[in-house]
């Protein structure tokens, strides 16, 4: 599939900071100096992108997403050999609180207290795993459909679900924060606030050699201290999820054109036979099948859309 060359803003007219808006571009240069904009969902089709939030990198590849919460300020700086393909959505002021105080409350009381204050969302403004492409699957299907413009007149509504899939999600972060092992609710919630931060270090470095001793020094936690809260609230140790992490980013690559090879090498793995054993193990069917598979989806979609 060729990338786009230039930024697809939609719909047209539309303003980030006042309506809900798609931005879907590719590019190998792009800066963005301290913009505080409006609650988003930033995710990445092709590359890595490292957005910078309160001081840390957030990295972002296809398989993950990063939130920013309404006021939130970041930079951005793509310098890139290659292009970099990003989609984000950018709510419109208020539209995404709405919808998190109609989701936790009744029609009755939408009915008596329609400036009711929307619940507050900890933890939701972070880098967040997808590995099944499920919440940022649904960001890329609005962004294609408004790219071929088959359903302008829907948009309104496909935000509207791309909101309740995102505070659904927000009901997963919930449920990793109860598992952390503390009594009080001040360490649990302090806890999992160095957890998620060791997390974010997993996605910035996952090419690199990784070490559970310099994971946890990131969370300013003890190895065992993370390794226990890592493994309760995710439901998984952090090696098995840098594992996951590397198997996903690879198969974005080779869905891409990479070479099985390119893919193993890119994402931290050393050996090809031990990545293609693992490859098999964990998803159910070898690396060379995906290339065979996109291959044919590849040549589908130049038939149908031939000037893309």
């Amino acid at each position: 599939m060729r990338l786009r060359q230039a930024p697809y803003l939609f719909p047209g007219g539309a303003r980030v900071g006042a309506h809900n808006v798609i931005l879907h571009a590719t590019s190998r240069r792009h800066s963005v100096e301290s913009y505080t904009g409006p609650a988003s969902i930033k995710t990445v089709l092709y590359g890595r992108v490292s957005w910078i939030v309160g001081g840390r990198q957030l990295v972002v590849d296809p398989s993950s997403f990063l939130v920013l919460a309404a006021g939130e300020r970041y930079s951005l700086n793509i310098d890139e050999v290659k292009p970099v393909e990003t989609c984000c959505a950018f709510f419109a002021p208020g539209f995404l609180e709405q919808i998190a105080a109609d989701l936790t409350s009744s029609a009755e009381m939408a009915l008596d207290a329609p400036d009711r204050i929307a619940p507050s969302l900890p933890y939701l403004s972070a880098v967040h795993g997808d590995r099944e492409s499920g919440l940022t699957g649904r960001v890329w299907s609005l962004a294609k459909r408004c790219e071929k413009t088959l359903n302008p007149s829907g948009t309104e509504e496909d935000f509207l679900v791309l909101a309740v899939s995102l505070l659904e999600y927000y009901e997963q972060i919930r449920e990793q924060l109860a598992r952390v092992p503390a009594m009080r609710p001040s360490t649990r919630e302090e806890l999992f606030r160095r957890l998620l931060i060791g997390r974010e270090h997993i996605h910035s470095h996952s090419s690199d050699p990784l070490s559970l001793t310099g994971i946890a020094r990131a969370a300013c936690l003890s190895p065992f201290h993370f390794h226990r809260g890592f493994t309760q609230a995710f439901r998984e140790t952090p090696h098995s999820y840098l594992t996951g992490l590397r198997l996903a980013q690879a198969q974005h690559m080779i869905e891409r054109g990479s070479s099985v090879l390119e893919a193993c090498l890119a994402v931290g793995f050393s050996s090809p036979s031990a990545f293609s054993r693992l490859f098999r193990k964990r998803l159910g069917y070898a690396p060379s099948a995906v290339c065979r598979r996109f291959a044919r989806m590849d040549k589908k979609f130049a038939t149908i859309y031939p000037h893309s």
